[in-house]
């Protein structure tokens, strides 16, 4: 059964209303909350891409399992108004990724940023064999990292390790790049 939709005000653009669902509102209202209007994307929010971004987004949020997908939903909706350099990411592809992820991916999502080389963390890699955040075991964790790459966020390659020997690791994606902007994971996000 579907919801009640709430109407949700996109930043100080002269009460742009946005029918969003009544668990997702409260959410995207923080999201959104102290918004500038000189961030908001004015013409994208207009569009009829973005009304299908919170078509989108309140479908994933009728199905989402925990408040964490709720809110990361939420903050990917907010993503999806906001202007962004280039390159700009797919709002659709990575609202469809949000989407699909399962509580234990998105966690995991997360942690891969956080496993970065804070050095060089564009870098993007991850030893296949690496650290295994607190509070996962191994095979968990492998496991999540799968599910991520499924859903085309990880990629497993071959490289040369810093003593000339090959090994192997997990390589975040451009779209990943994408999903983790819209959703604030970095930067100057919602």
């Amino acid at each position: 059964m579907r919801e009640a939709l709430d109407m949700a005000v996109l930043g100080d653009m002269g009460g742009l209303e946005v029918p969003v669902s009544a668990r997702l509102s409260p959410l995207l209202a923080q999201a959104l909350a102290g918004l500038e209007a000189d961030r908001l994307d004015s013409a994208y929010v207009r569009s009829a891409a973005f009304r299908a971004n919170v078509a989108q987004a309140n479908r994933a949020a009728e199905i989402a399992e925990t408040d964490g997908k709720l809110a990361l939903i939420a903050r990917a909706l907010a993503g999806c108004a906001l202007l962004h350099p280039a390159p700009t990411p797919d709002r659709f592809q990575a609202l469809r990724i949000v989407e699909g992820l399962s509580a234990r991916e998105m966690d995991a999502l997360g942690e891969v940023f956080d496993l970065l080389d804070p050095i060089d963390p564009f870098a993007d890699t991850l030893p296949l064999r690496g650290r295994v955040p607190l509070g996962w075991s191994r095979l968990e964790f492998e496991g999540a990292l799968g599910g991520l790459a499924g859903l085309g966020l990880l990629s497993r390659e071959d490289r040369t390790g810093s003593l000339d020997t090959p090994e192997r690791v997990w390589v975040l994606t451009p779209l990943a790049r994408g999903v983790a902007t819209l959703c604030g994971f970095f930067g100057d996000g919602p």
